[in-house]
Parts: C-alpha cells; sequence; structure tokens
C-alpha cells in the first residue's frame, strides 16, 4: 500500500506484451532499403546524439514527449520515428485525457538485433526474462519504458504504437488496472494509414488481429467472455499459438465494440465512464462493491476484471456476449 491507501481488488497486472506472430511479418532487418513513407513526415523539434549499447552504436534522439534509444540503422525510417511517437501521443491523450502531462519523457528502445535486445531484457528484467524471451516478434513494457525489437517497419510501428499506450497509461498513473483494459486499448491503436508521412490510426482495420479473429469464429473457438476478462498477458503469452492469437483478437474487437457507434449506448456510454475513472478510487471502489455483493450473495467469486466490467458495462454478460458476437460477424462479413 501506498500512503495508506487500501489495496486494488486485483493485482496489478504483470506483463505488458506485444505479442506478433511470424506468419505476417515482412523479411527483418534494420537495413531494409524500402520505407512505408511515401512522403516525409512533418518534423518535429529534436535532439540528437549519439548512443551505444555495448559494442552496438545508435542514436539516443529526443522530441518533446519521448526520448527514444535505438541501434536501427535505417536512416529514414529513425528520422520518422520521432514524428510517429508524438502522433501516438496526441492520439492516447484524445482517447485518455489527462488533466497534467507526465512530468517526465518516455524512455523508449527499439534495438536493430534480436540479440542485442535479449541482452538488454535480461539486465533490465532479470525476474521476467524468461517470459518476455518467449516474444518471438515484439516488446514489452515495464516500468514506464517500453523495450522493443525491430521486425518490419509497419510491425515495428505497430509495436511501439502498442507498447506506447501500456507506457502512456503507467507515467499518468493509470496503469493498475485489469488487463483486458490494457492490452485492449493497446491493441487498438495498432493500425494505422499515412497521410502526408503522420498516421491516421484506424483501428477497425487491424490486419494484425482480425485474421485470427476470423479464424476463432469459424472454428467456433472464440474464448468465453469471462475468461478475457481475468486473464492477463503473463497468462497468455504461455498458452497455446491459437489460444494466444484468439487472446490479443479479442482484446482489440472488446474494446473495439466498447467505442463502436454500433454498440447498444449502455456499453458505450459505460466504457466512456470506466475511462475517465481508470486509476481512480471510483473505480476501485465500485469494483469492490460488485465483488463484496457477489460474496455476501453466496455466488461463485469472479475475477476482479469481470468485477471492473459488471460494474460499469453490464451484469448481463450472456446478453453482452450475444451482442459482441453479432458485432464481430458484422465486422468481420461473416453473417451473410
Amino acid at each position: 500500500m501506498v500512503h495508506g491507501r487500501r489495496p486494488l481488488p486485483y493485482r496489478p497486472r504483470l506483463l505488458c506484451l506485444f505479442l506478433w506472430l511470424p506468419a505476417l511479418l515482412l523479411p527483418h532487418g534494420c537495413s531494409q532499403s524500402n520505407t512505408i513513407f511515401s512522403t516525409a513526415p512533418e518534423p518535429v523539434e529534436t535532439a540528437e546524439a549519439d548512443w551505444t549499447y555495448g559494442r552496438t552504436t545508435g542514436r539516443k534522439i529526443s522530441s518533446p514527449n519521448y526520448v527514444l534509444y535505438t541501434t536501427c540503422t535505417r536512416d529514414q525510417f529513425v528520422r520518422a520515428l520521432p514524428r510517429f511517437l508524438e502522433s501516438c501521443f496526441d492520439e492516447y491523450q484524445k482517447l485518455l485525457p489527462t488533466a497534467s502531462p507526465p512530468g517526465q519523457k518516455l524512455d523508449t528502445y527499439l534495438f536493430c538485433a534480436r540479440s542485442d535486445w535479449e541482452r538488454f531484457t535480461k539486465e533490465f528484467s532479470p525476474a521476467r526474462f524468461a517470459t518476455y524471451k518467449r516474444i518471438r516478434r515484439g516488446g514489452y513494457s515495464e516500468r514506464g519504458i517500453t523495450v522493443s525489437h525491430y521486425s518490419s517497419q509497419r510491425g515495428t510501428l505497430s509495436i511501439l504504437a502498442h507498447e506506447g499506450l501500456h507506457q502512456y497509461l503507467e507515467v499518468t498513473g493509470r496503469s493498475r488496472i485489469p488487463a483486458w483494459i490494457n492490452e485492449g486499448l493497446a491493441c487498438y491503436f495498432e493500425s494505422f494509414d499515412f497521410i502526408n508521412g503522420v498516421p491516421r490510426f484506424d483501428p477497425r482495420r487491424n490486419t494484425l488481429r482480425s485474421p485470427f479473429l476470423r479464424e476463432a469464429l469459424v472454428r467456433d473457438a472464440l474464448i468465453p467472455l469471462r475468461d478475457i476478462l481475468e486473464t492477463n498477458a503473463g497468462a497468455a503469452v504461455h498458452g497455446d499459438t491459437n489460444h494466444v492469437r484468439s487472446y490479443y483478437a479479442q482484446e482489440w474487437s472488446l474494446v473495439l465494440f466498447l467505442l463502436d457507434d454500433s454498440a447498444p449506448s449502455q456499453y458505450r456510454s459505460g466504457f466512456r465512464n470506466l475511462l475517465n475513472d481508470l486509476g481512480s478510487d471510483e473505480l476501485r471502489s465500485r469494483a469492490e462493491a460488485v465483488m463484496n455483493a457477489n460474496r455476501v450473495s453466496g455466488q461463485p467469486q469472479i475475477s476482479p476484471g469481470e468485477a471492473v466490467f459488471r460494474a460499469y458495462i453490464t451484469d448481463d454478460l450472456d446478453r453482452f456476449e450475444a451482442d459482441y458476437r453479432a458485432f464481430l460477424l458484422d465486422l468481420l462479413r461473416l453473417n451473410g
């Protein structure tokens, strides 16, 4: 406990992971000759200095809200990263405004070589190194710092946007929340197009997650809502490949549904209230009230993630799951 505050009704989420699967990746390597930036993005104010990690030479690039440490060598791509990160920050603030800025710049590590990423991770987080090492393509966020390694240009940007959301929540004091919210919001920012070099986020067209969501629907293998609400990323990453794919795909589509104009107003307004209360005593007390009422009535114990969902969204999980499934069929055009 800190300053006499009551403990949360759920354990803080241990891991903030982005897991990408090899089938979706372009050939990788920091020296890729092509670039996804058809036009150079509008620059942001930056300060640049040399930086080395071990024997690897890199760059430290500071922008208004970030300090980027990278060993990537593709110059045009690297020079576009500060604008991309700042655009992400702007989008995070639109969805999750904060009354005051974080008060610190956000440290972001992007390694070209997987070997350097592994060595840094072992030094930075030895207790979780075994779990992080299971990430074949991706990154993680811990202690307000994101650590990723290069995969492909678009893939790397999706990783940075995903992990950057976890980072933003942590530095603004809103990371101690159920994983379904934290992971779902992070996946919400993975998809984008570029206009004049600046990303335009388009969460409905998440081509990273939608194939696996479609596969789960076709196989009638969606993870039950209650399981999604109680699972954390650390547990999910230890599951089999199909489960991991479905977990992240459903986290993305769950938040997408709750923010979509087609969702029933009760769900949308409830989720907006939830987002406004992230990290607050109000969220904590409402979740505790649901869990206490459940115990008093002699009902089976529910997960903290489910308690938050019931407190803000709906207590009728079966009806919600039916509405959510109908949304997925429409989203993926499988209802014909």
